[in-house]
């Protein structure tokens, strides 16, 4: 289980909003543990394929770049939500310029630093993503580095915010807010955050928006789901899997679109092998 962020590699998080299983004393704690219980136990996907984009928009609006991309995922031990561990790869294969990078990012299991790396075909070796590089910009995108690699589920606080609605597609859904403190300084520091406020829809499990905020309190960066399907994993269970995220930048008016194209998940998805994430197939055609 993870806090709010988001993770880009990892899709099989996407569909869902992880939160800890952990009791705080105060009801507005009380609520939150009973909202993360329940988003918890619902069920995963083990392993999934999509070719995704991202397009890229300047502060007023214009498009600026599309990047294409590949993404594979596994989890293990999918059925318990207590074990369960998520890898992800992508290789961007356009623009030319973009061709050959990669990324990884491997969940591990609790108290421990997910481990995440970049390749950049410039550098011509793999890069590991520590400390500051985790509030960088992911591949010129308005993502960060550590919106790819979520922090462990107890290195966080959550507070039930209260019932609210959001507007999507014409209709009014009820959701709960929460938000999401670091309780260590510096992790604060080296995402770059001091909060997240997410609005979480707790029978999909989906959130629909979400509101960063810098280390100044100043609201940074803003993220809603713009769609999603429902997909059934190999247990024949309903998993609400998101392809297509807005993340704009509130300081700069910059703003990028991932879209989700192509999803294969399960026995369609029989490529998808957990020996494939590793360092050697950041560079190798694993699709």
């Amino acid at each position: 289980m993870k806090n709010l962020k988001l993770s880009l590699v990892a899709l099989s998080a996407l569909t869902t909003l992880t939160l800890p299983a952990i009791a705080i004393a105060g009801p507005a704690q009380d609520k939150g543990y009973k909202i993360a219980s329940e988003i918890d136990a619902k069920p995963v996907v083990e392993r999934s394929m999509s070719e995704n984009k991202f397009l890229i928009y300047n502060a007023q609006d214009k498009l600026l770049f599309t990047k294409k991309f590949r993404t594979a995922n596994f989890v293990s031990d999918y059925k318990d939500s207590k074990k369960r561990l998520s890898k992800g790869i992508s290789y961007f294969y356009s623009p030319a310029d973009d061709k050959g990078n990669s990324a990884l990012t491997l969940e591990q299991p609790k108290g421990q630093e997910d481990d995440q790396w970049l390749y950049l075909k410039g550098l011509r070796k793999p890069k590991r993503v520590l400390g500051s590089d985790k509030s960088s910009s992911f591949m010129g995108s308005d993502f960060s580095n550590g919106d790819l690699a979520r922090p462990d589920l107890d290195d966080s606080t959550y507070t039930w915010l209260g019932k609210d609605t959001v507007n999507f597609k014409g209709k009014k859904l009820k959701v709960e807010k929460m938000e999401v403190k670091f309780k260590d300084p510096q992790m604060s520091k080296d995402y770059g955050t001091s909060k997240t406020v997410g609005w979480i829809h707790t029978a999909s499990g989906l959130m629909f928006k979400t509101e960063v905020y810098n280390l100044e309190g100043q609201l940074y960066k803003t993220m809603k789901l713009l769609s999603f399907k429902a997909v059934k994993n190999r247990d024949g269970k309903k998993v609400f899997t998101v392809t297509g995220l807005e993340m704009k930048n509130a300081l700069k008016g910059t703003k990028t679109v991932m879209k989700v194209g192509k999803m294969k998940v399960e026995k369609e998805a029989t490529g998808v092998k957990e020996e494939m994430f590793s360092l050697n197939y950041l560079t190798r055609r694993w699709w």
